[in-house]
């Protein structure tokens, strides 16, 4: 997994390339506590992950949670139609906004 941090039109992203499961979730709830800045909504581009389990779908609940405490958005961008279908099957798919890609992402 390789995991990176930028900043886009007021976004702070999230790029996590690789599989989301459950070999490398706690390096990405690692990565997200240490790099999340305070006042910046968050947008967790999961374009380049092309399989994730249900120990990555509990991580998604575990960053909805805390940005919510943080008072700011959580969007996830460039969902594999795979996952999506998933996500949406259990229900987490809801709790989300979603965008199909980073240029589609609103101004925060």
């Amino acid at each position: 997994m390789i995991l990176s941090k930028s900043i886009q039109r007021s976004w702070q992203v999230i790029h996590v390339e690789g599989q989301i499961d459950s070999k490398t979730v706690t390096t990405l709830r690692d990565f997200i506590d240490s790099e999340l800045q305070d006042g910046l909504s968050v947008a967790l581009d999961l374009s380049a992950v092309p399989f994730m389990s249900s120990a990555g779908l509990r991580t998604l609940l575990i960053l909805h949670r805390r940005t919510q405490e943080m008072g700011v958005a959580l969007t996830l961008v460039g969902i594999a139609p795979e996952i999506a279908e998933t996500m949406k099957v259990t229900g987490f798919y809801d709790y989300f906004t979603i965008h199909p890609d980073l240029n589609s992402l609103p101004d925060a």
